[in-house]
């Protein structure tokens, strides 16, 4: 199986019209990352915030989807309400919970760490491109340097991660 978005000349990459978004691809899945997608952020309802990607998927499959935050609190959950994410006629409506807290990131200084949650799966049913939408309050602009984001912001949304499943 594989998954493969637009525009990213470090790997095999098909580029697919439209938005250009670019991802990166790790054991066969891909990382689109907040700061390469096509954001909507509404300031009067920040719950209707969007990050949209486009991307080429070259075999059908099953893929489990990880949302990656970066955060300085992983014992409260900091999300005002659910996170939608919506790709090939599949929603998945979920309040990250922090499945996998990585504490050990090089990339990131105390107090921030990492927070994967997994949001369940999406099935691609052929070869094709695809557009992903996520939804929540935590789609906010960011540079990914935690060390220019202010604490009081807790919670932000680094990448969403699709991963194929093993049958």
């Amino acid at each position: 199986m594989s998954l493969v978005s637009c525009n990213n000349s470090e790997t095999d990459v098909s580029r697919a019209p439209g938005k250009d978004n670019r991802a990166v691809n790790k054991d066969g899945g891909v990382t689109l990352l907040l700061k390469d997608a096509d954001m909507m952020e509404v300031d009067s309802n920040p719950q209707y915030n969007t990050a949209e990607w486009n991307f080429v998927v070259h075999k059908a499959g099953r893929y489990d989807v990880w949302l990656s935050s970066l955060t300085c609190d992983t014992s409260t959950n900091l999300f005002a309400g659910k996170v939608t994410v919506t790709a090939a006629e599949t929603r998945l409506e979920k309040r990250p919970v922090g499945d996998k807290i990585i504490t050990d990131d090089k990339n990131l200084k105390s107090p921030w760490v990492r927070a994967q949650s997994h949001m369940g799966s999406i099935f691609f049913s052929e070869p094709g491109e695809y557009q992903v939408q996520l939804i929540s309050d935590r789609v906010l602009h960011h540079s990914g340097d935690v060390n220019k984001v202010s604490q009081a912001e807790h919670t932000l949304i680094n990448s969403l991660i699709l991963r194929p499943t093993v049958n």
